[in-house]
This record gives C-alpha cells, sequence and structure tokens, in this order.
C-alpha cells in the first residue's frame, strides 16, 4: 500500500486555541428558537446536486436528514468512479472524526453505569509510562471528551505524552486523547473496543453496518476516496483489508483486537510506520465505517425527546455532553463529544469528519428534535457539503468558518 503518513493526516491538524473554561453558559446572541421550519431537503436542492457534485470535483454524497422521528436518506453521484458504482444510503463512508460523538456517547453510558468517572484522571485507570508526567496525571475523561487535555492531535513520533497546557485550560483538538481514553475503556470494562461499542451504542441502536474495523462484508459497498484532484485515494479500506489478513493468520478475530494486537500490527501493515496511535485500528478517533443510514440511527436517537423509548442518556449526561466546557469564539464552544453553536438561529450540536479522502458534516438540533448529515468521498467535500446543509436548515453556520 502507498499510504504516506501526509495523507494519513490530511485533514486532522489539531487546533489550539486560548480558551477560558466555564462551567456554565454565556450570553447567546439571541435565545434559542423553541420551533422552526422543518429540516428537508428542497426539489430544487435534490434536482441540483448532480451538477453541484460535477462543479466541485466531488465524486459522490450521502445524507440524512432527521426531522421529528422521520428520516429521510439518500445518495448521489458514484462511489466508486471506476467501476461506475453509485453512493446509495447503503453505501459505506469513512466516518473519520463523525466516530467521535459515537464513542462519546458510549463513554458517557459508562458513566452512568458508573463504570467511568467523567472527573477520575486516567492516569488512575491506565499507568502507562508515556503518561508519567504531572500534567497527564490530571487528565480526565471531561477533559478528552471536550479536547481540553492540552495534548496535540498526534504525536509525530514514539515518546511521551506531554500536553503544552494545563488540562482544562486550553482548547487543544486531540485524537490522541481520544485513543488513550479507549485504552481506558477497554481496561475497565475488561473487553476489546469493537465489542464495548457493538454492546454500548452500535447493537442497541441496530446499527449493522457500522464497524471501527473492517467487515468483509464492506467489500462490494465501501465508496473508494479520492483526493483534491480526483485520484484514488483509499486509506481506511486498504488498512481494513490488511488487518483483516492478519487477523486470520493470528487466529484473532479482528473485533477482539485490544491495543496490544493494534500496537503489533502496525508494522506488517506498512514497515514505514512508527507503532503509534495515530495508525492503529481500532481506533475511537479515526476508524469508523458507516452508512448514512446507520449514523441517521444515532442522530435519531441523539435528538428523541427526553425518555423516549429506547437506548437514552440520562438527563445528568444529556446536559453535561451539550453544556459548554471551553469557549473557541463568540458563537462556538465545546461540550462532551460535541461542538456546540450558538447564534441567532438558535444552539446545534456541530461535528466534522476529515480522514485522507473523506470530508464530511454533521448538524444536530435536539431542542428541536431534528439533524442533518453529508458524507463525501472526496477531499473537495466542504465545498458541497456546506451548501447542501445550508439548503436544508435555512441558514449559514459559524461552524463552517472554525474547520
Amino acid at each position: 500500500m502507498s499510504l504516506s503518513r501526509r495523507h494519513f493526516m490530511l485533514g486532522s491538524a489539531g487546533f489550539a486555541v486560548a480558551a477560558m473554561r466555564t462551567g456554565t453558559a454565556w450570553p447567546m446572541q439571541a435565545p434559542p428558537v423553541a420551533s422552526g421550519p422543518r429540516w428537508q431537503p428542497s426539489p430544487d436542492l435534490l434536482r441540483n446536486l448532480p451538477r453541484l457534485l460535477e462543479l466541485a470535483s466531488v465524486p459522490g454524497l450521502a445524507m440524512a436528514v432527521v426531522d421529528g422521528g422521520r428520516v429521510w436518506t439518500r445518495g448521489f453521484g458514484e462511489a466508486v468512479e471506476e467501476a461506475r458504482q453509485s453512493v446509495s444510503d447503503q453505501t459505506e463512508f469513512e466516518a473519520a472524526s463523525l466516530g467521535k460523538p459515537v464513542f462519546a456517547y458510549a463513554v458517557l453510558r459508562l458513566v452512568d453505569a458508573r463504570i467511568l468517572d467523567l472527573d477520575r484522571p486516567l492516569f488512575d485507570y491506565l499507568p502507562t509510562p508515556e503518561a508519567n508526567n504531572a500534567r497527564m496525571k490530571r487528565v480526565t475523561p471531561r477533559h478528552v471528551l471536550s479536547h481540553t487535555t492540552g495534548l496535540p492531535n498526534w504525536r509525530p513520533q514514539p515518546g511521551p505524552l506531554e500536553p503544552t497546557s494545563d488540562p482544562g485550560k486550553t482548547f487543544t483538538y486531540s485524537g490522541e486523547a481520544y485513543f488513550y481514553l479507549q485504552r481506558v475503556v477497554e481496561t475497565v470494562t475488561g473487553k476489546p473496543f469493537a465489542r464495548i461499542m457493538r454492546e454500548q451504542v452500535l447493537d442497541p441502536l441496530g446499527m449493522k453496518e457500522t464497524s471501527y474495523v473492517w467487515l468483509p462484508a464492506f467489500e462490494s459497498r465501501m465508496a473508494a476516496g479520492y483526493d483534491g484532484q480526483e485520484k484514488r485515494l483509499d486509506v481506511q479500506a486498504a488498512i481494513g483489508r490488511r488487518t483483516l489478513a492478519i487477523a486470520g493468520q493470528w487466529g484473532i478475530p479482528l473485533t477482539d483486537w485490544r491495543y496490544d494486537e493494534a500496537a503489533r500490527a502496525v508494522p506488517l501493515i506498512n514497515p514505514a510506520w512508527p507503532p503509534l496511535p495515530l495508525y492503529m485500528v481500532p481506533n475511537a478517533a479515526t476508524s469508523m465505517l458507516t452508512t448514512v443510514s446507520d449514523y441517521a440511527r444515532f442522530l435519531t436517537r441523539l435528538v428523541a425527546p427526553a425518555g423516549a423509548p429506547g437506548l437514552d442518556l440520562s438527563p445528568a449526561a444529556r446536559r453535561a455532553m451539550a453544556s459548554p466546557q471551553v469557549r473557541l469564539n463568540s458563537a462556538l464552544s465545546w461540550g462532551l463529544g460535541w461542538g456546540i453553536q450558538r447564534d441567532e438561529h438558535g444552539e446545534v450540536l456541530w461535528h466534522w469528519g476529515a480522514n485522507n479522502s473523506f470530508r464530511n458534516f454533521v448538524i444536530a438540533d435536539p431542542a428541536n428534535h431534528r439533524a442533518v448529515v453529508v458524507f463525501t468521498n472526496s477531499e473537495n467535500g466542504p465545498r458541497i457539503y456546506e451548501r447542501v446543509i445550508v439548503a436544508v436548515t435555512g441558514h449559514d453556520h459559524p461552524a463552517f468558518l472554525w474547520i
């Protein structure tokens, strides 16, 4: 596989913004709206999307809209240009960082079950040598989910985990921190990560086409990725196929891989890669593969009224998830697993996903029980997903300016 580190890191650059941690909300530009027009794709949008994809040099797109319990899903364009394979709502995409909110939901369920404490240091659960320093010994799950650990997005080379600021003080987007929390979750549950996610979120929500490791069934439904010049660039699929082969050689199913197997596999996947979390699978921060229909199942649960039947978080966990932990600017903050946007249109949760040749975005409005997610298989994806989300929601979003 010709998988360069540059491409593996594309779209994953960490952000570091000095910010003041706050436990309460700050004044909004306007009070949140109690209701609003329905979120739904208009006939004009549906008619123009194929042309917009061509103009934006984006091969394919899948989208889902959740509104008051109704779910609308559809694919546009091509999943694999060379094979003229069309995108459908069952096409597998690299979710990239859109896997983080799903993992955060599982973490909050473990907090509800008193298996994990949001404010207990990770080092207490898993005292790894690379985390044996004063700042890391204070990093908690709350810091990880709010991106206030002070850690970089990913370490460039093996060595200690060294926060550049005190935990809880600064927004520093970090996949590395998510991976450390993933290891802690494996430790406290005594189970491999992929199985934990199946038990805590994926199976209860019926997300059968979603996985943090490669499944053989993905082979015929996986979207190919394309760089900005529309050259094919497959990364997670290539890693997935290789790890599946290694798992067969070892006699250890991928769904049973823990940190030790993931680390041991890295040089077998690519001898040029150092044994760093960035290259390990499964990975809470990067390796989720899913369909837009499956992700809509997660969003449907996320924006459902409190107490609705099915998988749910406690009221305290839901409040914590959507409460600002650190401020980014006058309109944006970060909660637990989600960005929070507050402007004259109200309050929504948001997140982006950017791995290699896939670009994705999600907006969720729990107060009005609606959400929209867009997956694309191109580095040019933001050119199109911003237009789609604006068309569906009826207005622009400050979160687009942050990416």
